[in-house]
């Protein structure tokens, strides 16, 4: 058995480790899900509109909430040019959503990674 004092900072250590990669995980999961829901439904006859959305509901929770806590960690300069990634690609995101503009397939999941890069570059700019 681990002292108290000790088995109190291996739990601190071991919880700021997840909350580092809270916001890696959430972008992977949020861009990887368009990415998912376009193949699946390019290679399959049925509905398959259950693991694409998976995808984009679990990651633009943990890609909002892990960019608080990389408000946090992250110095000035690396928490600008995070920012600045996460507009561009809400930029670009959004811009393709424009120019496809089909609304009935899985183009549509195009706003997820605008929405969620647009409130987690305010997050970290503002």
């Amino acid at each position: 058995m681990l002292p108290s004092a000790l088995q109190r900072r291996v739990i601190k250590m071991s919880g700021m480790k997840i909350l580092k990669w809270l916001f890696p995980i959430g972008a992977i999961l949020t861009v990887g899900g368009v990415f998912l829901y376009a193949i699946l439904d390019r290679l399959s006859f049925g509905d398959t509109q259950g693991w694409g959305f998976l995808a984009l509901l679990i990651g633009a929770p943990f890609a909002i909430v892990g960019s608080f806590v990389e408000r946090k960690r992250l110095s000035v300069k690396q928490t600008r040019f995070w920012g600045r990634i996460c507009w561009g690609v809400s930029a670009l995101s959004f811009l393709l959503f424009v120019s496809v503009g089909n609304v009935h397939g899985w183009t549509f999941t195009f706003i997820f990674p605008a929405f969620v890069g647009f409130v987690t570059g305010a997050v970290l700019l503002l």
